[in-house]
C-alpha cells in the first residue's frame, strides 16, 4: 500500500514534467513557424506568391508536430522525475526508495518510510511550472499578432497572385477540355470510312484547338484569358456546325456506319453547348410575302421579296406584264408593306414600278453591280454595264440588290472572327476589331 501510494506520487510530478516540457517546445518551434510564415507574407507583397497564408499555416502545423516529436523523443521517465522531486529538498530519499522498489530487508523498509514521511510532510515544496517564462510566451505572440496582420492586409501584388492563380486554374480546366475534344475527334478521323477530304477537315480542327491549348499555356491575365476563351468559344461553334453539317451528309449518303454519323453529331452539339450557342434550327430568315397581280392580258410579275427573317420589311413592286384591252392593277405585299403597280392600256406591253410603303422606319444598304477586278474584293460582276438608277420616292436610288444594315454588318463581322480565329492579324489587334463591332450592337 504504502509502495502505490509512492509509485502515483511520482507519476503525477513525471506527467507535470512532461507537460511542462511539451508546452516549452512548443513556444519555441511555434516561434520558428511563426518567424517563417511572416517571410511568406512579407513575400507577398513584392511579388505574386497565392499560396503564403498556406505556407504559413504549414509552418505553424509543422511546428507543432516538431514540439510532439520532441516531447515524445525526450519524455520524462520515472528515476528522472524522482530525482526532480530530490531537488526540492528531499536529499535523495525519492530517487533512493525509487531505485529499491521490489526489494526487501528491514533497511529498505526503514529508508522507504523516511522518504514517505518526508513526502507527506513536504509535497507542497514539489513545485512545477507548467507554462514557459512569460518573455518567450510574450514574443510568440508578438509573432503571432504579426503574421495575423500580414496576412489581412491588403495589397495589389496579393490580388494579382489571386488573378493568376485563378487563371491557370481555368487555363488547367480548359486545356483538359481541349485535350479531350482533340481526342475524340482524333477518333473519329481514324475512321476507314471517312474520305479524305473528310478526314483532312477533321484534322484541320485539330490543329486548330493545339493552336487554342498553345494560347492557354501562355495566358497570365485575365484580359487574355477573356480573349482567349472568345477564341475558343467561336472555333467551337463553327467546329460543331460544320460537324454537324457533315454528320448530316453522312447519314443522307449512308456512306459510313449509324455508330460514326451519331458519335460525329454527339460531338458537334457538345461544341455548341461548350461555345454557348445552339445548333441552327431551320433557315436563317425567312423571304417575305409574294406581291400578287391582277392584270388584264398576258401573266403579270410577282412583286419583290421583302428583306429576310420572320416578317417582311420591304415593300414589294408590282409590276405588269403585257397589258391587254384594260388597265391592270397589281398588289406586290412582303411582310407588313404594300405595294402596287399600275398597267397600261393597249396592245403594247405595259410596265409600271410599285411603290413600297411602310409604317416602320428601316435602314437599307444599296448593293450596285460592283466590277471584282481584285481577288481581294467581292461582288457580282455579271451584268455590270447594266447597272444605274432611277427615281424613287425620295430621289435616285442605285439598281441591284438591296440588303439590311444589319446583314451587311453581319457578314463583315463573321468575316472579321474568321480571320482571328485562323490568326490573319497582327497580335493584339483581336480585341480591337471585337470592341469595334460592338459598337453596333
Amino acid at each position: 500500500m504504502e509502495q502505490r501510494e509512492f509509485v502515483r506520487a511520482i507519476q503525477s510530478c513525471r506527467r507535470r514534467l512532461n507537460l511542462a516540457g511539451f508546452l516549452g517546445k512548443l513556444v519555441s518551434a511555434l516561434g520558428v513557424g511563426a518567424a517563417a510564415g511572416i517571410v511568406f507574407q512579407a513575400v507577398s507583397f513584392v511579388m505574386p506568391l497565392y499560396y503564403a497564408r498556406h505556407y504559413a499555416v504549414l509552418a505553424l502545423f509543422l511546428a507543432l508536430l516538431a514540439a510532439l516529436a520532441a516531447a515524445y523523443l525526450r519524455r520524462t521517465d520515472m528515476e528522472q522525475a524522482a530525482l526532480v522531486m530530490d531537488s526540492f529538498g528531499f536529499e535523495e530519499r525519492i530517487v533512493t526508495a525509487y531505485g529499491n522498489l521490489g526489494k526487501e530487508g528491514a533497511l529498505v523498509a526503514l529508508q522507504r518510510a523516511d522518504a514517505m514521511k518526508e513526502l507527506r510532510a513536504h509535497r507542497d515544496r514539489i513545485r512545477i511550472r507548467l507554462l514557459p517564462p512569460w518573455k518567450r510566451t510574450g514574443f510568440l505572440a508578438g509573432l503571432l499578432a504579426a503574421l495575423l496582420v500580414l496576412a489581412l492586409v491588403p495589397s495589389g501584388m496579393k490580388d494579382r497572385a489571386e488573378e493568376l492563380h485563378h487563371v491557370k486554374e481555368e487555363a488547367k480546366e480548359k486545356t483538359q477540355e481541349i485535350e479531350e475534344v482533340v481526342e475524340a475527334l482524333g477518333q473519329l478521323e481514324q475512321q476507314e470510312e471517312l474520305t479524305p477530304e473528310q478526314q483532312a477537315l477533321l484534322q484541320e480542327m485539330i490543329g486548330s484547338l493545339q493552336a487554342s491549348w498553345s494560347e492557354y499555356q501562355q495566358v497570365s491575365s485575365s484580359e487574355m484569358m477573356r480573349a482567349v476563351t472568345e477564341k475558343l468559344n467561336y472555333r467551337y461553334e463553327n467546329m460543331g456546325s460544320q460537324l454537324a453539317d457533315l454528320a448530316q451528309s453522312l447519314q443522307n449518303g449512308a456512306a459510313v456506319s449509324s455508330v460514326t454519323a451519331e458519335s460525329m453529331q454527339a460531338l458537334a452539339q457538345k461544341m455548341q453547348e461548350k461555345s454557348g450557342a445552339q445548333l441552327a434550327k431551320g433557315n436563317a430568315g425567312q423571304p417575305g410575302g409574294q406581291g400578287g397581280s391582277d392584270q388584264n392580258g398576258q401573266g403579270g410579275q410577282n412583286g419583290q421579296n421583302g428583306q429576310s427573317g420572320g416578317n417582311g420589311d420591304q415593300g414589294g413592286n408590282g409590276q405588269n406584264g403585257q397589258g391587254g384591252n384594260g388597265g391592270g392593277d397589281g398588289d406586290g405585299q412582303a411582310g407588313n408593306n404594300g405595294g402596287s403597280g399600275a398597267g397600261q392600256d393597249g396592245d403594247s406591253g405595259g410596265s409600271g414600278r410599285g411603290t413600297g410603303t411602310s409604317s416602320t422606319p428601316h435602314d437599307y444598304v444599296s448593293i450596285p453591280n460592283d466590277i471584282a477586278d481584285s481577288g481581294n474584293l467581292t461582288g457580282n460582276a455579271v451584268d455590270h454595264d447594266a447597272s444605274g438608277y432611277f427615281h424613287a420616292q425620295n430621289g435616285l436610288s442605285w439598281e441591284g440588290t438591296h440588303m439590311s444594315h444589319e446583314a451587311v454588318i453581319g457578314s463583315y463581322e463573321q468575316n472579321a472572327y474568321e480571320g482571328i480565329a485562323a490568326g490573319k492579324y497582327p497580335s493584339g489587334m483581336e480585341e480591337i476589331i471585337k470592341e469595334y463591332f460592338s459598337n453596333f450592337d
